[in-house]
């Protein structure tokens, strides 16, 4: 790699509570699919998280763990209505425009996600996400997940530049920690929250958005990252 200049190339952004959420949280949508069979759901999109985690560093199928999880939990006839849900995935269009702005102006942009194979396939091709990036990193590809630091690794290397020039956005404070633990500058930041405090954000690093106020002086070492629950198990 050549010597860092010192700037950021390349904003690095997540998925699921940043640029996309589960209309009405993945609970409540996952409530009514389930028919009134279940009544603890918390409990069952824990487990379901849990049995996710091989799926997004892809060393099984989603596909072929759901009926698994379904029949331990005796509803294996919702496999459809289930599967209807975790593919429900509703755009944060601000955070669309935004990207779209800083791309427009010239700041390379990539996805860095951690997705099964059939979700992750379903955003590219079905939800224009292969357009509106200039690249992507889905775990499942990678066979790696965040927050494990070699997800970041694999990052570095395969864009060539030095960590320090990238710049990592996520909900979840744990995947911040391991981004920075490589040499990334990267914030915690939810749609939940104001987009003005991504604004702030991008400016601590010197990214300027267009039509936001100046920038502000150049950022100092990284706050502690906060703990943030995103709208869906996927990190």
């Amino acid at each position: 790699m050549s010597g860092s200049s010192g700037l950021v190339t390349a904003v690095l952004w997540d998925a699921d509570g940043v640029l996309q959420r589960v209309p009405d949280g993945a609970e409540e949508s996952m409530r009514p699919a389930l028919g009134g069979l279940l009544e603890d759901v918390d409990g069952f999109l824990e487990d379901a998280y849990r049995a996710e985690r091989p799926a997004l560093a892809g060393d099984v199928s989603w596909l072929d763990v759901l009926p698994g999880l379904l029949a331990r939990w005796g509803i294996s006839d919702s496999y459809d209505d289930v599967l209807r849900v975790w593919l429900s995935i509703e755009p944060v269009v601000e955070t669309h425009a935004l990207l779209r702005a800083l791309r427009a102006a010239g700041v390379r942009c990539y996805l860095a996600t951690n997705q099964a194979e059939h979700r992750g396939v379903h955003m590219r091709d079905e939800l224009g996400y292969a357009g509106l990036f200039d690249g992507a990193f889905y775990s499942y590809e990678m066979r790696v997940a965040k927050p494990d630091p070699a997800y970041f690794r694999l990052i570095v290397e395969d864009l060539a530049v030095p960590a320090e020039e990238l710049l990592f956005v996520d909900d979840r404070a744990d995947n911040v920690a391991a981004a920075r633990s490589v040499g990334m500058r990267a914030e915690v930041w939810s749609h939940r929250e104001d987009l003005s405090v991504l604004h702030d954000h991008l400016a601590r690093h010197g990214v300027e958005v267009p039509g936001s106020p100046a920038l502000r002086a150049p950022a100092p070492p990284f706050p502690p990252a906060q703990p943030s629950r995103g709208t869906s198990g996927v990190t």
